[in-house]
């Protein structure tokens, strides 16, 4: 659920982890007086623990109270609520919250109520997933799912490749989940949001080339020029996007892995089939107000002459844009990896499509090249 701006209680524990619940509702009962006011909190991504209540904002239709009205009437039953994005279970014998939707878990506990015992940590409400997001850890740092072809949010990223690409030279697409990105992200739409004066802010899903070294670096820790490298500072020393995908196809590297071994006569010979296989990310990317770009610049330039009233991202042409320069990480949420392949005869290769035996018949005429010349060997030519 959404996590209200809301006081957290500190260095006081009702329970010990693992211990019976019956244990922990005998010392309740024993503690429980008319003087006693408890409330019910559960532990937030920050790793404090909150106060369960009404917020207008995400809408939550539980607070505090209705918990405790509940579990004084079944304390080893569960309750239902929800917010405007997910529905929630609380189970009081396992002292857990679970999300109905994507299966994630957290703890709840149950403690009194003191004014004096509060401090308020968190001053932003926490960012609610995307609701399309699947088998989510907080776990693990970031998941990569990947997307079934016959889905709409495949076709869709598909079809934005393929704006400049042969679609079909695409061998996977995955989805990248990263909980801490997307909040940073979030948080830095809604400053720009407010920064501005304005609901609206320029948002892109821009592609962006890149090496299969960096990929994960990327999914963890988000772009950065200074570590991913730069292939050039035309218009700024910042990360580079691009709008479209034969651009930033430009700056993938090809990953050849793919190797054989073959025997003739004997004799054991290494060969290495050279498959063009690539990675591109389709990043969502806070473009916000742009200028035109310039190497010298290591950040925006500022729109009055002051140090604080910034654009926000620089480009190549103020008509028609096609290169973005991004100089705070937090405007981009690397979304989609794309994993493809490049045409033999060109990249954008749509009318013949590079045939899929390619690479077998190359791989035959090196074995017969191969066995001529070890032929010619054993007969001491």
């Amino acid at each position: 659920m959404g996590t209200p701006a809301s006081p957290v209680i500190q260095d006081v524990e009702m329970f010990q982890e693992g211990e019976p619940f019956e244990n922990v509702a005998a010392r309740f009962e024993e503690m429980d007086t008319s003087e006693t006011q408890w409330g019910w909190f559960y532990l937030a991504e920050c790793g404090k623990w909150h106060m369960f209540e009404i917020n207008s904002n995400t809408q939550c239709s539980l607070s505090s109270e209705d918990i405790e009205r509940e579990f004084r009437l079944n304390p080893q039953g569960c309750i239902s609520f929800a917010t405007t994005k997910f529905n929630y279970v609380l189970d009081f014998s396992g002292m857990k919250q679970t999300n109905q939707t994507t299966g994630k878990q957290r703890p709840i506990k149950r403690a009194p109520f003191s004014i004096s015992a509060f401090s308020y940590i968190c001053e932003n409400q926490s960012i609610p997933m995307p609701s399309h997001w699947e088998k989510v850890n907080s776990e693990e740092p970031y998941q990569l799912i990947p997307l079934q072809k016959e889905t709409n949010e495949y076709k869709a990223v598909a079809s934005y490749f393929g704006k400049t690409m042969d679609s079909n030279q695409i061998r996977q697409i995955q989805r990248i989940q990263n909980i801490d990105l997307w909040e940073f992200y979030c948080r830095k739409k809604a400053q720009l949001k407010k920064k501005r004066g304005t609901s609206f802010i320029n948002e892109n899903m821009l592609f962006h080339g890149t090496s299969t070294e960096f990929v994960e670096a990327i999914c963890v820790h988000n772009f950065d020029w200074r570590i991913n490298g730069m292939h050039a500072a035309v218009y700024g020393k910042g990360t580079y996007f691009a709008r479209d995908a034969l651009y930033s196809s430009r700056f993938c590297k090809d990953d050849l892995k793919h190797g054989s071994t073959l025997q003739i006569h004997g004799v054991d010979l290494q060969l290495h089939i050279l498959t063009k296989h690539k990675v591109m990310f389709l990043a969502r990317v806070l473009t916000g107000d742009y200028i035109l770009g310039e190497s010298k610049y290591v950040r925006p330039p500022s729109r009055d002459g002051s140090l604080i009233n910034l654009y926000d991202s620089c480009v190549d042409s103020m008509c028609n844009p096609k290169i973005f320069v991004i100089f705070d990480a937090n405007q981009i949420y690397p979304e989609y990896l794309i994993e493809f392949r490049l045409a033999e005869a060109g990249v954008n290769n749509r009318s013949s499509p590079r045939s899929p035996d390619l690479n077998r018949q190359r791989f035959e005429k090196q074995v017969l090249q191969l066995s001529g010349l070890i032929c010619c060997a054993t007969r001491g030519f």
